[in-house]
């Protein structure tokens, strides 16, 4: 997969201008970079704030087998943006952690250091629609925001070349997309339990005021979380805040 890519100076929101390009054409295979974003968001309605230098890009594509990568292409985006920030950082990340965190963020030494969102439209009957990925990651500095513990690759010293890393992530999704046409959604849960956190590990999901503890037992055939409740049930999760232990 080849992309085209586009990286401008300053935007509102990089998933938009994917998601205009999708709805005013028949464009595909486009990745649009911000230097500076003013208006992206993050999952459940957040806002994702950049102050400049750090990474704001999305991925346009109208992929064939469409539900069936809709369900793959979480845990794919995941793998991939672990893959080029562990290139893009080398020996720095030496004694530091990478971990993903279900369904697709990432973690640097147990904090948040990127995050991932993926929306979708264009369906008709007997045609597939379009797929636009938004990734954020933190580079330069990670915002404050009370109640969150966030991460920046700044924390690791050195300094960091977003346009650099934001090709390194579309390389990555073309190495990750040609894995899951070959093996399935199988493959790609295998590759990414070896990344996040371990079967076993104590974890609670938050949906609103609830919270529902348990140990993580992996993932169903659907990408869903497995959750082990202290009774032996293990009920699987399909949406909700993941809080680690």
């Amino acid at each position: 997969m080849s992309w085209k890519f586009e990286v401008h100076e300053e935007l509102g929101s990089t998933s938009d201008l994917c998601k205009s390009y999708a709805e005013s054409s028949s464009q595909d295979k486009i990745a649009v970079q911000a230097l500076r974003q003013t208006g992206g968001r993050g999952t459940r309605g957040r806002q994702w704030v950049d102050p400049g230098g750090n990474l704001a890009i999305s991925f346009l594509l109208r992929p064939n087998a469409f539900q069936d990568f809709l369900m793959a292409v979480p845990f794919l985006v995941a793998l991939a943006v672990h893959d080029a920030v562990t290139e893009h950082c080398g020996h720095f990340l030496n004694s530091a952690s990478l971990q993903l965190k279900w369904p697709n963020d990432l973690l640097l030494n147990k904090r948040k250091l990127a995050g991932i969102l993926i929306e979708t439209g264009g369906t008709t009957e007997g045609q597939n629609g379009w797929v636009v990925i938004g990734i954020g990651v933190n580079v330069a500095s990670a915002p404050e925001i009370p109640g969150r513990e966030l991460a920046a690759l700044a924390d690791l010293g050195g300094v960091w070349d977003v346009e650099e890393l934001g090709r390194k992530i579309g390389g990555a999704l073309d190495i990750r997309f040609a894995e899951w046409i070959e093996g399935g959604f199988d493959a790609v849960r295998t590759e990414w339990l070896k990344l996040a956190h371990p079967v076993g590990h104590r974890l609670a999901v938050r949906r609103g005021e609830i919270y529902i503890e348990g140990e993580f037992s992996g993932l169903d055939q659907m990408g869903r979380l497995l959750l082990t409740c202290s009774n032996g049930e293990t009920i699987p999760v399909v949406t909700g805040e993941i809080l680690l232990g």
